[in-house]
């Protein structure tokens, strides 16, 4: 997906590159959108926006490099040279999400999984558009179907953001829930869609494999942690419910 779309003067226009800056557009608009629905302060959303974009950039270029350690090693300039070794990570960009999100409401007293929850949003409905490019100029089923999987994703979690907390064994018999329900769930999904997507195109490999493991079981002790259940009283009401 590093392929050369066209060239403007003597600068070439990537694919990949020109998918992730539409992908990113519309994530934050969702993103955008459903932080001003839960009243958050408009400054605080533009600068977590700002913030966010240049640390996907700077991390998702770094995991690149990492990833491709071979084609930089002793060669550390290539690491700027974006138009002969173009490339960013994909865990990379959700590494600088993370991270530029936190460096945006650290000083708010905000809680993280508040606004990640909402950031969840705005990736699942970019990584649709990611795939759906991807299966245009690939002609790929296999992106298409990811690329609908994504956009079912966001769908529900769109229907659902402002409801999660009141669905029953989430809040566990508390008025209202924490958040994290969200962004657990769609750890879980990144990890099972890359997963997928490796065996569509038969590269597996252990580290990948692994790390697709990780996520998908992570994502789900997140939404349990966040949830206010605990293994004890969990332990004690199959136990109860199992007695005659």
């Amino acid at each position: 997906m590093n392929d050369i779309l066209i060239r403007l003067g003597n600068v070439p226009v990537y694919g990949f590159g020109l998918l992730g800056v539409f992908a990113f557009l519309w994530g934050s608009f969702i993103f955008y959108k459903k932080a001003v629905e839960s009243h958050f302060e408009d400054f605080s959303i533009l600068d977590s926006v700002v913030l966010s974009g240049f640390w996907c950039f700077i991390v998702g270029r770094l995991f690149f490099v990492f990833e491709n350690i071979g084609s930089f090693w002793n060669n550390w300039s290539r690491i700027f040279l974006l138009n002969n070794y173009p490339g960013l990570s994909r865990w990379g960009i959700l590494a600088g999400l993370a991270i530029g999100l936190w460096f945006a409401i650290r000083k708010l007293k905000a809680k993280f999984l508040d606004w990640f929850d909402l950031v969840s949003l705005g990736v699942n409905s970019g990584m649709s558009i990611i795939f759906a490019g991807m299966a245009l100029f690939k002609f790929s089923w296999q992106y298409l179907l990811i690329s609908l999987i994504y956009l079912i994703v966001f769908s529900y979690f769109w229907s659902i953001e402002d409801k999660y907390r009141t669905i029953d064994w989430y809040r566990n018999k508390k008025t209202s829930a924490k958040s994290g329900f969200i962004s657990g769930f769609s750890i879980m999904i990144w990890g099972g869609l890359f997963l997928v997507e490796n065996l569509l195109f038969g590269r597996v490999g252990l580290i990948s494999g692994l790390w697709s493991l990780c996520l998908f079981v992570g994502g789900p002790v997140l939404v349990y942690i966040r949830s206010g259940r605990t293994i004890k009283d969990d332990i004690k009401l199959i136990t109860k419910n199992g007695r005659k």
